[in-house]
C-alpha cells in the first residue's frame, strides 16, 4: 500500500526532480562542449601532419644580394648562422638564414632556392641559400 505524499512532500519531491533535470542537462552540455573540443583538436593535429606530409617542391632560383647584414644566431644545439636580409633580383626582400659566422660576401650574387608546399587552399614557400653564383660549381 502506497503512502500518501501531502502536500509539503510534493513540493519537496517536485524541486528535487527539478533540479535532478537541471544537473542533467548541465552535464549533458559540458560533455557535448567537450566533445566538440575534442574533435576540433583531432582535426587540427591531422590538418597538421597532412601539411607536414605534403611534398615540397623546388620552384627554381633566384640571385639576390645582402641587403641588410644581421646579427649571429645559434640554434639550441650550439650551431650558428647569420639571420640577414637578402634583396632578390625579381624586387622581392626576404629574410634568410645563412650558415657559419662570419659576413656574407656582399659584393658577390648568391643563389637562393625558392621550395613551394601545396596542401589545397594552403601553400607555404621558403628560401634556402645555395651557395654564390660565382662559386665554382662542379655539376
Amino acid at each position: 500500500m502506497g503512502v500518501a505524499m501531502n502536500e509539503r512532500e510534493r513540493e519537496i519531491d517536485t524541486r528535487i526532480r527539478k533540479a535532478q533535470r537541471q544537473e542533467f542537462f548541465r552535464v549533458l552540455w559540458e560533455s557535448k562542449l567537450a566533445a566538440f573540443v575534442g574533435v576540433f583538436l583531432l582535426g587540427a593535429i591531422a590538418f597538421g601532419a597532412g601539411f607536414a606530409m605534403a611534398p615540397t617542391k623546388l620552384e627554381g632560383e633566384q640571385l639576390g644580394h645582402v641587403a641588410i647584414e644581421g646579427g649571429v644566431a645559434t640554434t639550441r644545439k650550439g650551431a650558428q648562422y647569420r639571420h640577414d636580409t637578402i634583396q632578390l633580383d625579381n624586387g622581392a626582400t626576404i629574410t634568410l638564414d645563412l650558415p657559419g659566422t662570419e659576413n656574407a660576401r656582399t659584393d658577390a650574387p648568391m643563389r637562393i632556392e625558392i621550395y613551394e608546399k601545396d596542401f589545397g587552399p594552403f601553400h607555404q614557400i621558403t628560401y634556402r641559400f645555395a651557395g654564390y653564383a660565382d662559386a665554382f660549381d662542379p655539376s
